[in-house]
């Protein structure tokens, strides 16, 4: 009689053990199940919270949401020779050559998995030339001293992250450049240009990150394509490579939070649109200009409080192209080349970067 009775109980127990058993595969199924759905939730939101990649690296120059650059360059000779005779060749002084960089990126959409931000520019750039010191009455230069250079335009710029170590950005842009009083009335023909760009990168740590892509442009009917590649690197305390090439690269030190100098390469240009050009008394014609420098200098940026910040920078610069050109031509003959001496310049420029809450 124990016997039966012990047997009963463990019965009993294996009863209800199995019964535990069943009720936990039952609640598992439909999901009830108190510690199954705990685990269920945190696998969950380990996923969901998975950090989506973000670009750049630590120490980077910061960017420029509202920026302001003026550009003066000391005196220096422009020797310029026509491909005819009537053009003839001439000389003179140019007091300065002055330029305006204004630029604004608005953000319109501010998520982990997506960021858009939309860019506006206006830059301006005009020869002074000294009258008394020309070497003789050259027809095109008198004509380019009256002449002021614009470039107007906007752009959408697309940052799609994805999880994990990889992001795209898209880039695409329309603007209006050349000799004009303002945009009302003009041909779109005529200063219409646009270009798009996308580059896929990749985020190896904090300290590295590559990318490749491409950029395709149709600037004044002339149509261009050449690869991109970025690469960012920390690769010392306080030191590091931040290079968009074919156009930038730059060696950076940060000297602290708010300070950083950096030793940078960079190459810049514009195409513009200048119609009824003076070339000879007797001669006038619609031309392309041709604007092209490389630059070697010292940059240092200072944050002066919060998100303002000051930039200046001065080295050498060299003259690759200021030629006149027939428009709506890619390999069009030079109509005048312009040969600008190397020299040195010196820029300063405000800026107002996004608060450090905003930048992650």
């Amino acid at each position: 009689m124990y016997t039966t009775a012990v047997n009963r109980s463990n019965f009993s127990m294996f009863k209800n053990c199995q019964t535990k058993q069943l009720l936990y595969v039952i609640l598992f199924i439909i999901g009830l199940c108190p510690c199954t759905k705990a685990q269920q939730k945190k696998h969950t939101v380990k996923w969901l919270g998975s950090d989506f990649c973000n670009p750049g690296i630590s120490g980077m120059s910061p960017s420029r949401g509202i920026s302001f650059e003026h550009n003066n360059t000391p005196k220096f000779r422009l020797s310029s020779k026509g491909n005819k005779s009537e053009i003839g060749n001439g000389t003179s002084e140019v007091d300065n050559q002055r330029i305006i960089k204004m630029k604004l990126r608005v953000p319109v959409w501010n998520s982990d998995n997506l960021k858009a931000v939309i860019g506006f520019k206006y830059n301006e750039e005009e020869l002074i030339f000294d009258d008394d010191a020309s070497d003789s009455p050259y027809a095109l230069h008198q004509d380019l001293g009256t002449r002021e250079l614009k470039s107007v335009g906007t752009n959408l710029n697309i940052l799609k992250p994805f999880r994990g170590k990889k992001y795209l950005v898209l880039r695409a842009g329309i603007n209006y450049s050349g000799e004009f009083k303002a945009l009302t009335g003009i041909n779109r023909h005529e200063f219409f240009g646009y270009s798009f760009a996308a580059l896929l990168g990749h985020k190896f740590s904090d300290d590295r990150e590559i990318g490749f892509g491409f950029n395709y442009s149709n600037n004044l009917g002339v149509r261009s394509i050449y690869p991109a590649l970025l690469y960012n690197h920390n690769f010392r305390e306080n030191w590091g490579i931040e290079a968009l090439l074919p156009k930038k690269i730059a060696l950076r030190h940060n000297l602290n939070e708010k300070s950083i100098v950096s030793l940078v390469s960079e190459v810049e240009g514009g195409r513009y649109f200048v119609p009824d050009v003076q070339l000879s008394p007797e001669e006038r014609e619609d031309l392309r200009m041709e604007i092209s420098e490389v630059k070697l200098g010292l940059s240092y940026q200072r944050e002066i409080f919060s998100i303002l910040w000051f930039s200046f920078d001065t080295g050498y610069r060299k003259s690759l192209d200021y030629d006149l050109v027939k428009p709506f031509i890619r390999n069009s003959d030079k109509i005048v080349e312009s040969d600008i001496p190397g020299g040195f310049y010196a820029n300063f420029t405000f800026f107002i970067t996004p608060p450090k809450k905003f930048r992650k």
